[in-house]
C-alpha cells in the first residue's frame, strides 16, 4: 500500500461525532482499523455526524434499527427507528473501508431524567437502559413518588409499544421474531418508616325500654240442654260433632263432620305469664272463668367498646379478627348437605399507603358483629332427624378511604338510632269501655336508642428495644395452694424484692391501674 495513502488514512475521522463535538481520531495499524466508534442514538431521534474524509458508500447491518443517509460527502445522518444494536460500515470513493460505527438505539433516558427532575426534584432516582426495558433505581421518600416515577417511565415505553404493533405484520411476513415493548424494572427503595400501626376504637351504647300490659281470658257458661255461651281472648279449639245411630258423637281424626262445633268440648289455649303479672280463676256449678294479666316493665343497657390494633407494611393488606365462627348448612344436590362457617366478632381489614410529608392513605373495612337470640333459623335436614339452628347476627360495619397525618384521629362512622314501637290489641266491644276496658285489651310499648362511633388513628410504627416492651402477662403471678384454697386469691403475691423495684402504677377512677397494654382491673 502507498505510504502517502497510509499517512492520509491516519488523519481520517473514523470515529464520528455530532457537529458540535470535535472530531475523533482512531489509530490505524497495518492498514486495519483497530477500534470501532460507538454511537448511542435516542429512539425516534436523529444525529448528524461529520467526517474529515469523504464518504462514498455506507452499509447498515439492520435497517430496522437505524436509518443511515449520506447528506454530503462528509456528513452522515443517523435516525433511531427501533430499540437494539447494529453497525454501519463506511467506504470511500476507492471502495476502501475507512470506518465502522457501532450504533445502539436506546430509550430517551436524558428526556426521562429531565422529567423526573422537574416533577420530583427532591428524589434521588437513577435511570438505566437494559435492552428494551428501563431500570429505575435509587431512594424515594414515599410510595406516591415511586408510583409517579414508574408511570413516567411507562409513558416512554408506550411509544415503543405502538411501534411494535405497527411493525407486527411486517415482522411476521419477513419471518422475524416477536419484539415486545419491554418493561419498567423497579429497583427503587422507599426511605423512612413504612410500617403503619392502625388503632381503631368502636364505642357503642344501647338503651332499651319495654312496657307491656297483656290480658288473656276464657269463660264458658253451660246454661241448659241446648245453649252454651262463652268468650275467649287468646284462642281456642272446638271439635266437630255428628249424629249417628247411637246419637250425637264426635268423629275421630280424618272423618268428615256434617255438624258444627261442640261447645262441651271447649279447649282454650293455655294461659301463661312470661315474667310478672296477676291471674284469677272462678268456678261455679255451670260457669268457668280464667284470667291472666301479664304486666312488665324492663329497662336495658348495653355497652360495647372494641379497640383493635394492627400493624402492616405500606401497600400491604392486613386482617384482624377477634371472635369466632358458627356453622351454616348448605344443600348440595338432592340429599347432600355441607357445612360452611361464618365469622363473627371484631374484624378489621385495611390497606395503608404512606405518602409524602407523613401522610397515610387508609382503605378501611371495620365490622363488629355478635350472635343474637332473635330471628334464628331452624332447619330440618331432609331424610334425617337432624335439626340445624342457624343463629342470627347483629352487625355494625363501615368501609371508607381516608387520608391522615401520623397520629391524627378521625371518626369514619357515627350512628344515632332511635326506635319506637307501640301496639294495642283489645276485645271487641269490651275493650273500649272506659277504665274497665283495660281488663279486655293488651298494650305494648318498646323504645330503643343506640349511639355508635368508630375512630381510627394511624401511626408510623418503628421497632422498640426488647427491654421496653411490656406484656399483659408480666404482672401475673400464679397463686400457690395457700393463696388459692385458704385466701381465695386468683393471683399470687409478688416477692418483696420485686415489689420494691416495680414502678408504681397510675391510679384511675375506674378502680384499676393503667398499664402499657390497656387496663388491669384489681
Amino acid at each position: 500500500m502507498n505510504t502517502n495513502w497510509l499517512n492520509r488514512l491516519a488523519l481520517i475521522v473514523l470515529a464520528l461525532a455530532p457537529l458540535a463535538a470535535p472530531a475523533q481520531i482512531v489509530q490505524e495499524t497495518s492498514g486495519q482499523i483497530a477500534q470501532d466508534f460507538e454511537l448511542v442514538v435516542p429512539l425516534y431521534k436523529s444525529r448528524v455526524l461529520a467526517s474529515t474524509t469523504p464518504i462514498d458508500r455506507v452499509s447498515v447491518g439492520n435497517p430496522d434499527i437505524a436509518d443511515i443517509l449520506v447528506l454530503r460527502s462528509r456528513e452522515l445522518y443517523v435516525l433511531g427507528k427501533d430499540l437494539g444494536t447494529t453497525n454501519v460500515l463506511l467506504w470511500n470513493d476507492d471502495d476502501e473501508l475507512i470506518g465502522s460505527i457501532a450504533v445502539e438505539v436506546a430509550h430517551d433516558l436524558e428526556g426521562l431524567k429531565r422529567k423526573l427532575f422537574e416533577l420530583l426534584p427532591t428524589e434521588q432516582i437513577d435511570v438505566y437502559a437494559a435492552q428494551r426495558s428501563i431500570v429505575l433505581s435509587g431512594s424515594v421518600s414515599s410510595i406516591a413518588s415511586m408510583d409517579a416515577a414508574l408511570q413516567l417511565a411507562q409513558g416512554y415505553l408506550a411509544q415503543v409499544g405502538t411501534a411494535v404493533k405497527e411493525q407486527a405484520f411486517e415482522q411476521e411476513s419477513a419471518g422475524g421474531g416477536d419484539r415486545t415493548a419491554g418493561q419498567v424494572i423497579n429497583l427503587m427503595q422507599v426511605a423512612g418508616a413504612q410500617q403503619v400501626m392502625l388503632e381503631v376504637k368502636v364505642a357503642e351504647i344501647a338503651r332499651t325500654e319495654l312496657r307491656k300490659f297483656e290480658m288473656q281470658f276464657n269463660a264458658i257458661n253451660v246454661g241448659g240442654d241446648r245453649w252454651n255461651l262463652g268468650a275467649v281472648n287468646g284462642g281456642a279449639t272446638f271439635p266437630d260433632a255428628e249424629f249417628g245411630t247411637e246419637g250425637l258423637r264426635i268423629p275421630v281424626f280424618g272423618e268428615q263432620a256434617p255438624f258444627g262445633p261442640v261447645v262441651d268440648e271447649f279447649l282454650p289455649n293455655p294461659l301463661s305469664i312470661s315474667d310478672t303479672g296477676f291471674f284469677a280463676s272462678l268456678l261455679t256449678g255451670n260457669s268457668l272463668v280464667n284470667l291472666t294479666l301479664d304486666a312488665a316493665k324492663q329497662n336495658g343497657l348495653a355497652k360495647i367498646l372494641a379497640e383493635p390494633t394492627l400493624t402492616t407494611l405500606s401497600g400491604q393488606e392486613a386482617r384482624f379478627l377477634s371472635g369466632g365462627e358458627f356453622p351454616i348448612p348448605v344443600p348440595q344436590g338432592l340429599n347432600g348437605v355441607t357445612v360452611e362457617f361464618k365469622e363473627f366478632g371484631v374484624g378489621l381489614q385495611f390497606v395503608p399507603v404512606v405518602l409524602g410529608s407523613g401522610h397515610v392513605n387508609l382503605k378501611l373495612n371495620i365490622s363488629v358483629s355478635e350472635l343474637t337470640g332473635t330471628n334464628n333459623v331452624i332447619l330440618n335436614a331432609q331424610g334425617t332427624a337432624s335439626t340445624f339452628l342457624v343463629p342470627a347476627l347483629s352487625k355494625r360495619s363501615a368501609s371508607a378511604t381516608v387520608e391522615l397525618m401520623d397520629g391524627q384521629t378521625m371518626g369514619i362512622a357515627g350512628l344515632i338510632n332511635e326506635e319506637l314501637r307501640e301496639a294495642v290489641n283489645k276485645f271487641p266491644g269490651l275493650g273500649s269501655i272506659p277504665i274497665l276496658g283495660n281488663l279486655f285489651r293488651s298494650s305494648e310499648f318498646v323504645k330503643g336508642e343506640t349511639e355508635l362511633i368508630i375512630l381510627v388513628t394511624p401511626r408510623l410504627a418503628r421497632p422498640l428495644p426488647k427491654d421496653q416492651i411490656r406484656l399483659p402477662t408480666d404482672d401475673f403471678i400464679e397463686p400457690n395452694a395457700k393463696d388459692f384454697y385458704l385466701l381465695g386469691r386468683l393471683e399470687g403475691k409478688a416477692p418483696e424484692s420485686r415489689a420494691e423495684t416495680a414502678t408504681e402504677p397510675t391510679a384511675q377512677n375506674t378502680g384499676g391501674v393503667q398499664s402499657g397494654f390497656g387496663q388491669s382491673i384489681e
